[in-house]
């Protein structure tokens, strides 16, 4: 079967503290997953799971508010399927930074302790980009060179083409019909030639494939995926990164991250990675760049992330402005199949902000090219 473009996944590395003094990278960890989009407006949070047994697992997530205050309320205790809407006291936040769940832990948020999920757990905005529509006939699983899809209503697709990149990383909700409660996130930028007017990628294949008797809402917000790996956490990169005073020192800040092809049987041949765009662009002279590690499952670590990183043996990485493709190095020069942590390819980014840099909410997009069969 060929690789699809759901089954390349970014995942974290062992250590993302979002902070200038503790250690950063290690080997991927794929109970972590980046998020590198954002929320459209300022505004409550809504939680649910895609399965009814998830009764006592637990969710927090830490945000900046409308004043650009970090804020970071209790975790809450889902209800299975049963939405809970305005949860986290009704917190309002401008923007998500990171998100845990049960067993979960990143940047400055712990294991709020609690069971683990059976299912998917989305935390997602409380005012929706598409609310109460139905779906048309046409949503499918994987076939071929096809990624799994989902057939929105009619005129939809204009809708996700008019927001950030297309809608790319909104959760899908099924809250009526065939396949109702299913989670999934939409995985790729809505384009109406890509797979047929109001048709949508998705990031896996459908337990049940919804139908013209399905409803839907889609939001922004964060998806915990049970698959193929359980993810537990989820960061925005560089989220507390901040620039000098003008007058003051340029900053740089490293993050580590892992491309992972979860195809079973087929490696992407040929690869290439790179930094493809930022929306909004970066403010000023701030850069965004690149650079690949030279073998696969690289676990090196830096001190801190204003320190920069090397290879695992020692040897220099090679950053490159973006965007531009970076070809996979790591013998033999693809992703091969298996989503297993010997086949990850890290990648290390580095966020340049020089003195005075404005505050920034944006959002970027990592895309990874090669060939398959």
């Amino acid at each position: 079967m060929s690789v699809t473009p759901n089954q390349i996944v970014i995942y974290g590395s062992a250590n993302m503290p979002e902070a200038d003094s503790a250690t950063v990278g290690g080997a991927v960890d794929f109970t972590k997953r980046v998020s590198f989009y954002d929320i459209s407006a300022a505004g409550a949070f809504d939680v649910v799971s895609s399965s009814s047994s998830d009764t006592a697992v637990k969710v927090q997530v830490t945000g900046r508010d409308s004043t650009g205050t970090i804020q970071t309320p209790a975790a809450v205790t889902l209800t299975g399927t049963t939405l809970i809407a305005n949860t986290f006291g009704g917190q309002s936040f401008e923007r998500l930074l990171s998100g845990v769940i049960t067993g979960g832990a990143i940047g400055s948020l712990s294991n709020p302790g609690g069971t683990a999920a059976v299912g998917d757990v989305a935390v997602m905005a409380h005012t929706r980009e598409i609310a109460g529509h139905t779906a048309q006939a046409g949503s499918a699983n994987t076939t071929g060179t096809t990624p799994p899809l989902f057939k929105l209503q009619a005129g939809d697709g204009a809708t996700l083409a008019a927001l950030t990149y297309a809608g790319l990383g909104l959760i899908i909700r099924i809250t009526g019909g065939t396949g109702v409660n299913q989670l999934r996130y939409i995985s790729a930028p809505y384009s109406a030639g890509a797979y047929g007017t109001d048709v949508v990628a998705i990031n896996r294949d459908w337990g049940t494939i919804p139908d013209a008797t399905s409803t839907y809402d889609i939001a922004f917000g964060m998806l915990f995926d049970i698959s193929p790996n359980a993810v537990t956490a989820i960061t925005r990169l560089f989220a507390t990164a901040q620039a000098d005073v003008p007058g003051g020192a340029s900053r740089t800040f490293y993050e580590k991250v892992f491309a992972v092809n979860t195809n079973a049987t087929t490696a992407l041949t040929a690869a290439a990675i790179e930094v493809l765009s930022e929306t909004a662009a970066l403010p000023g002279t701030a850069a965004l760049d690149l650079a690949l590690t030279k073998v696969l499952n690289d676990t090196a670590t830096v001190a801190n992330r204003q320190t920069l990183p090397a290879n695992g043996d020692s040897s220099a990485l090679t950053f490159v402005t973006q965007p531009s493709p970076i070809n996979v190095i790591a013998s033999p020069g693809s992703l091969p199949a298996g989503g297993v942590a010997a086949d990850a390819q890290g990648m290390w980014l580095r966020l340049t902000l020089p003195a005075g840099t404005t505050a920034y909410k944006g959002t970027a997009d990592i895309r990874t090219t090669g060939s398959t069969t």
